[in-house]
């Protein structure tokens, strides 16, 4: 029986059914995971400390806290090693630190009222940390921590890359035990004088980490919360995701958007005129580089080419894993009134994705096609027919997966159209009346080499010489 599900889109929650194809992972299928039975440990703990605290036994409670903190060194390292890194283990490890925090602001707020606005804020700090860090974790993409400097100079000694150093791991562990030596200190009014001089003493030794683990704590929360990206809120929510190899319509661009890339489009029909002019007479599909990293680095001397970038590194943040995949370039492309078909082409590579956004309509006169392939299509049938990615042999994808889906696309102005990696497409015959133009942003996964590119590029249409290729 199929399953519906809510998705959250645009700032909404609307109904839908997932792919039946895609493999879903359920909690039946992960609770009995190592890491995972080592979270329950740590709550269960949590909860006994809690118990404990109760009924007055401060020693056991101090153990049982500790032993769900020495537990959280474990859980990860597991996890990794049996490859059951999972979202809900993330959660599941959260919750239990979420447990110890509250546990031990509860037993040292009801023995120091006075420190309670400095528990509290430290406090926040780690819940907020907790429940940013497990939202982002829950995205399945996570910023790179690059070096900070200042308030953030922290970080680089104590997690530089994300993965704690030692010092780092002292601080972190010196955090609870300093919590706890306090708590046993002031839960103990009558004790030996020797144990009560070796609990202030590791008070007085552990105060100072304790501070640079908050300080830490605080400067990753501004860090995680200064690279937050959500999904983008489009209008109006109409996604769809149309298979292997195939098209994603990502919604409408915002307002400030659309007229960002319409002064990009202006400006650069001022900075290049003759060029622009040229291209178009030739009645060829062409694109326009504002910026290409496989080119020379330098942006098109227009005035808004710095906005239109990071608007560019946005969109790779968005909607890519920038550890994997990166910005190649951005510029204008246009289907003069006219045109020849273009050939079944894969841009670049079959590492290269893009995301295009019509500055003018995609209508039935100057459409843009392209081909969705059968799953059962082998690797090797796909390489050998794109051998030549400026002329797809399509027939032989037919010959080799028994069929295959050319779809065309329409599209309303500033429509955000993404090209998954590896698309077979060509735009048709522009029998229209006027000059489809789209604006585009490439992305291409890191370590794939590309020729160095010109300014002004022509795409070659049906039947012309191998001499246009690019």
């Amino acid at each position: 029986m199929a399953e519906n599900w809510l998705v959250f889109e645009s700032g909404k929650w609307r109904e839908a059914r997932p792919d039946s194809a895609a493999p879903a992972t359920r909690f039946s299928d992960l609770w009995r995971y190592y890491s995972n039975l080592i979270d329950y440990a740590r709550v269960a703990l949590c909860l006994f400390a809690a118990a404990t605290l109760a009924w007055r036994m401060p020693l056991t409670t101090a153990v049982l806290l500790l032993s769900s903190t020495l537990l959280d060194w474990v859980d990860g390292p597991v996890a990794r090693a049996y490859n059951q890194c999972t979202i809900f283990g993330s959660g599941a490890d959260w919750l239990a630190d979420i447990l110890a925090q509250f546990v031990t602001l509860v037993w040292l707020g009801s023995l120091a009222p006075a420190w309670l606005p400095l528990l509290v804020a430290a406090m926040t700090i780690e819940l907020a940390n907790c429940i940013f860090d497990f939202a982002t974790t829950a995205t399945g993409r996570y910023p790179v921590l690059e070096r900070r400097g200042g308030f953030g100079s922290i970080l680089d000694w104590c997690m530089p890359g994300g993965s704690y150093t030692p010092f780092g791991t002292a601080l972190w562990l010196a955090y609870p035990l300093f919590l706890t030596a306090c708590c046993l200190d002031l839960s103990w009014p009558v004790r030996a004088e020797a144990t009560g001089t070796i609990l202030r003493g590791c008070e007085i030794a552990l105060a100072v980490p304790a501070a640079l683990y908050v300080w830490c704590e605080l400067a990753y929360l501004i860090f995680v919360l200064s690279k937050w990206r959500e999904a983008p809120r489009l209008a109006p929510a109409v996604s769809f995701d149309d298979g292997p190899a195939g098209v994603q319509c990502l919604g409408v661009l915002p307002a400030e958007q659309q007229s960002l890339l319409e002064r990009a489009w202006q400006q650069s029909l001022r900075a290049i005129p003759g060029e622009w002019r040229a291209s178009l007479e030739r009645k060829s599909v062409f694109w326009v580089n504002l910026w290409q990293r496989s080119g020379s680095g330098e942006k098109l001397a227009i005035a808004c080419v710095e906005d239109v970038d990071r608007w560019a590194r946005e969109l790779l943040e968005l909607h890519f894993d920038t550890s994997v995949v990166e910005l190649d370039g951005y510029g204008l492309i246009a289907n003069p009134a006219g045109s020849n078909a273009q050939e079944w082409h894969v841009d670049y590579t079959a590492d290269y994705s893009t995301i295009f956004i019509p500055l003018t309509e995609i209508s039935v006169e100057n459409a843009m096609q392209y081909a969705v392939l059968p799953r059962s299509l082998t690797r090797e049938a796909y390489r050998e027919a794109t051998a030549n990615l400026d002329r797809v042999d399509l027939q032989a994808l037919v010959q080799a997966g028994e069929w295959v889906s050319v779809r065309q696309l329409l599209a309303k102005p500033f429509s955000l159209i993404k090209l998954d990696f590896g698309t077979i497409h060509r735009g048709i015959a522009n029998t229209g009346d006027y000059d489809r133009v789209l604006f585009w942003v490439s992305f291409i996964k890191r370590g794939a080499l590309l020729p160095p590119e010109p300014l002004v590029q022509v795409i070659p249409t049906y039947g012309e010489g191998e001499e246009t290729l690019r």
